[in-house]
């Protein structure tokens, strides 16, 4: 094989690994959306939670404020909402 072959095959392979990648993170992202949706959207429009934005401290104690009200999330959940808002909604 020459060295053209190789470095178009390098590319082709590195391009399909940063597609790969990509597309996990948009599903990873997908997912946390939902679950805000979810747990966040049952007790007002969820569009309420995107109004301001927030730093991960200030999103934990809206998340806080949640749970006494009554939110029921796993620890697990928590994280990926808090990250999720701190990542796309934060300071």
């Amino acid at each position: 094989m020459s060295k053209c072959h190789w470095v178009r095959y390098f590319l082709v392979s590195v391009s399909l690994l940063i597609l790969l990648f990509l597309e996990g993170c948009a599903n990873s992202n997908d997912k946390q959306l939902k679950l805000v949706k979810q747990k966040c959207g049952v007790c007002h429009p969820v569009e309420l939670v995107f109004n301001k934005k927030r730093d991960i401290d200030e999103w934990n104690m809206v998340i806080h404020g949640m749970k006494v009200r009554g939110l029921k999330l796993t620890e697990k959940e928590e994280n990926e909402i808090v990250g999720y808002l701190t990542k796309n909604y934060g300071k």
